[in-house]
């Protein structure tokens, strides 16, 4: 896990709509320009963790991360054997990203952490494979201050650079709070993008997904926050909206852009492409553009 805490790190967010050897073929590429991980969100489609582990069959080198599973979806017992088989299954490179998901308090998110580790260290299974980094997915100051106190990394999504910056003081202080090295705590933040087609085209899409996730309450208390209340427009997002929480546009936009989420405080800036007209060209394009060494392309 010694790559998660170098700055500059960046990794990679993949879901549906493509099919699995399309994904495959977007996960290999990844890990031969240099990305660091891959984050799979459990989103109404495929199993987190099959998909991690046909992930970790053709890879080598990428940490892999749900990104996130919910408290709803799994019991503790059984997210824990799934973790900890993902861990066994990769070498050592799994991460558990944990989310609240629609009625997850804080309180219960702590027990359920809680739990997880220690049905974790309960199983017969390698040291290593008992041993897994579990990281909280947050929107709001409590569940960011959350992560802090108890987690080993935080998973930041829909942000701004100035909402990385305060969720990093607040990770820090809670941490400390807590008695822990807040430089043990690993900052990720999900980065929307659509790189390397026609601008408009991709503003286009990427305001489509602002606007599904604005309609959504939490992520909608989260916008307002950040004085983005106009991503809920019935019209549609304005595009200056779009563009404070995405990229698109060239590599040295984009590279910029995560510059900029980096300076704020994350650890790990986590690409996620958003496709527009042919999907696999599309999220192909984005890991491309986006890619930490492009001179190893496939």
């Amino acid at each position: 896990m010694g790559s998660m805490t170098i700055p500059g790190a960046t990794g990679v967010v993949l879901r549906d709509p493509l099919p699995w050897p399309e994904l495959r073929q977007v996960v290999e590429t990844a890990e031969d320009t240099g990305y660091a991980a891959v984050f799979v969100p459990e989103i109404s489609a495929r199993d987190a963790f099959v998909a991690l582990a046909g992930f970790a069959s053709a890879t080598n080198r990428l940490s892999l991360g749900t990104g996130v599973v919910t408290l709803d979806a799994r019991s503790a017992g059984t997210t824990a054997m799934a973790a900890a088989s993902l861990q066994d299954l990769s070498g050592g490179r799994a991460i558990l990203g944990i989310g609240a998901g629609s009625s997850g308090s804080l309180d219960a998110v702590r027990r359920y952490l809680g739990d997880v580790r220690s049905s974790i260290g309960e199983l017969e299974l390698t040291d290593e494979a008992r041993t897994v980094p579990v990281w909280l997915g947050a929107l709001g100051d409590g569940m960011v201050s959350l992560a802090g106190e108890v987690a080993d990394g935080v998973l930041l999504n829909w942000c701004t650079p100035e909402r990385v910056a305060q969720a990093t003081t607040l990770v820090r202080e809670a941490a400390e709070r807590a008695g822990r090295d807040p430089s043990a705590v690993t900052i990720g933040v999900y980065v929307r993008a659509c790189l390397g087609i026609d601008e408009d085209v991709a503003i286009a899409a990427l305001g489509a997904m602002v606007g599904r996730y604005a309609a959504i309450p939490h992520y909608q208390r989260q916008l307002e926050a950040m004085g983005l209340r106009e991503a809920a427009r019935p019209s549609g997002p304005p595009d200056a909206v779009v563009r404070a929480l995405t990229v698109s546009g060239s590599r040295t936009q984009a590279l910029a852009r995560f510059d900029a989420f980096r300076e704020a405080g994350a650890d790990l800036v986590l690409c996620y492409p958003v496709p527009a007209l042919d999907p696999l060209s599309s999220v192909m394009g984005t890991v491309l553009a986006a890619a930490p060494d492009p001179a190893v392309e496939r």
